[in-house]
């Protein structure tokens, strides 16, 4: 098969026995579910790639893709949303939470499942901020994401890629979809650029893919 430019080498998804032995999924529905599973399983997320991204990543077809949300929506097992975005509509796919079946608390953006940890996770934070030096929060800022709600200077993004280089962009991109998704623009709209970097700096560290 001819390589696929969109699809980044090392890209994945991860397929969890209870989507196979409760969802009772299999095939191309299974492959799909736990691809949008894994962009919005920190119930803060979302997928906002294409279909076409989907055909590419199982090897299939726009139109086997479309078969298949259909169907994923019907068995209440994603949830689509319609934004419009200068003038352009969107939509953005998110997997329903499974209390029952999955083995984790439901948190907020940025939260951890245990008291301990989130001791942890504060102390992290406010040693990122006390060493983010007072120049990159003069330098000029840009917006980030699919609709521009995350902000950040160069400094600070450069300082996520160092971080993270693989999956920077991708949780930028589950902040941004997060605030479009619930409305939280004007909540957000108070945030200063090191504050957005912690944030995604803690989703990024929960999920293991920063090394502190």
């Amino acid at each position: 098969m001819e390589n696929n430019k969109k699809i980044k080498p090392n890209s994945y998804y991860s397929i969890q026995y209870w989507m196979i032995n409760e969802l009772g999924l299999k095939g191309l529905e299974l492959s799909i579910y736990a691809i949008i599973y894994g962009f919005s399983r920190d119930h803060c997320g979302a997928f906002t790639g294409s279909r076409s991204y989907l055909a590419d990543f199982t090897n299939s077809t726009k139109a086997g893709v479309d078969k298949v949300l259909k169907s994923l929506i019907q068995k209440n097992l994603l949830e689509k949303k319609d934004f419009v975005n200068h003038g352009v509509k969107n939509c953005i796919y998110v997997a329903k939470e499974v209390a029952n079946l999955v083995s984790y608390q439901s948190t907020e953006l940025g939260g951890v499942a245990n008291s301990v940890s989130q001791g942890s996770q504060l102390s992290c934070s406010n040693n990122i901020e006390d060493n983010i030096e007072d120049n990159t929060l003069s330098l000029e800022v840009k917006h980030f994401g699919l609709y521009g709600n995350v902000i950040l200077n160069d400094e600070l993004y450069d300082r996520l890629l160092i971080e993270s280089e693989e999956y920077a962009d991708e949780y930028i991109n589950r902040l941004d979809s997060h605030i479009e998704m619930h409305q939280l623009q004007k909540q957000y709209s108070a945030y200063a650029p090191n504050q957005f970097f912690i944030k995604i700096f803690d989703m990024l560290r929960r999920d293991g893919h920063v090394e502190v």
